[in-house]
């Protein structure tokens, strides 16, 4: 078959226009606008918090760690973020939060850092130290964490994770119904 050179130059700008108009269909469906807001009508996407309430740690010989495990239950959702907090402090009756991971540096040189990982299923505190831990028992019982479970799709960038208060405005959470986690057995 044989295409004329006038044929052929017509077929290219049909080309082009399906081009540009495919180009703005698709590009219409981004929004990276800053001041959208996510009206959540179905809580699938709804952030969750839950406490730690007397985390008791127990010191790991394979890792070197002292540590303390927990269930999440429900699991996560795979595009999940976690963000954790460690109440630090309590002034004028609020509660101070510091997001781990978190080293605290003293004059003497000691140090003693707080870290976790998680699966879909469970969250694992980890804290370790220049010094034995053993001898503060302050550190390894009785700490409170909250754990901040946020939806994966949101571009959270935008806003400071390190500010607990800030990032429970941001997804609307309902502290007054905070869920406590429970020792993984």
């Amino acid at each position: 078959m044989f295409i004329n050179n006038k044929t052929f130059n017509i077929m290219k700008k049909i080309f082009l226009l399906l081009s540009v108009v495919s180009l703005f269909t698709l590009s219409s469906c981004v929004d990276d606008d800053p001041d959208v807001v996510y009206n959540n009508t179905d809580n699938y996407f709804e952030a969750e918090v839950f406490e730690v309430n007397q985390a008791t740690f127990s010191f790991d010989a394979n890792t070197g760690y002292y540590t303390s495990f927990y269930e999440l239950n429900p699991a996560l959702y795979p595009a999940d973020m976690i963000l954790v907090y460690r109440l630090k402090d309590v002034v004028n009756g609020s509660d101070v939060w510091e997001m781990i991971p978190k080293t605290l540096y003293y004059d003497n040189g000691d140090y003693v850092e707080f870290d976790f990982d998680f699966t879909r299923n469970d969250i694992v505190f980890y804290m370790g130290a220049n010094y034995d831990l053993g001898t503060d028992p302050n550190f390894l019982q009785n700490q409170v964490f909250r754990v901040v479970i946020i939806p994966g799709y949101d571009n959270s960038a935008r806003i400071d994770l390190t500010d607990y208060n800030n990032v429970i405005k941001e997804f609307n959470v309902d502290e007054s119904n905070i869920k406590t986690l429970q020792p993984k057995k």
